[in-house]
């Protein structure tokens, strides 16, 4: 009796051991993630910074409608790819931290045999 609560207890600090290493390298990973959103973040401030000037000096130059531009367009295509590329890397993060709440809940119990049970129809 006393070693199978012991056995038991291991199994626990094991299980709790095990999940806390890897909710560790979960941690890292949306570290990870953080870091690439800043570089993309610095990446988007700089192509906007880009499309301001781009657009800026077509109207001086007398465009109608400086969208229209190929220079302004391309600029405007990098703008939301890093867009998307960010908001992607939030989805990643998120997928992550519900890895590491679902890693955290006990295991559902397994169903009852059918056999085991004294209420059996006739």
């Amino acid at each position: 009796m006393n070693s199978e609560k012991v056995r038991r207890a291991l199994q626990k600090a094991g299980r709790a051991a095990a999940i806390w290493l890897i909710n560790m390298g979960r941690r890292l990973s949306i570290w990870r993630h953080y870091l690439l959103i800043c570089w993309q973040q610095q990446k988007l401030r700089r192509t906007l910074r880009r499309l301001g000037s781009q657009v800026f000096n077509a109207r001086e130059e007398g465009e109608v409608n400086p969208l229209l531009t190929e220079a302004v367009k391309d600029t405007l295509r990098k703008a939301q790819g890093l867009k998307a590329a960010k908001n992607s890397l939030y989805q990643a993060i998120a997928d992550l931290r519900e890895k590491m709440r679902a890693a955290w809940r006990p295991a559902p119990e397994p169903p009852a045999e059918a056999g085991t049970s004294s209420a059996e129809p006739e």
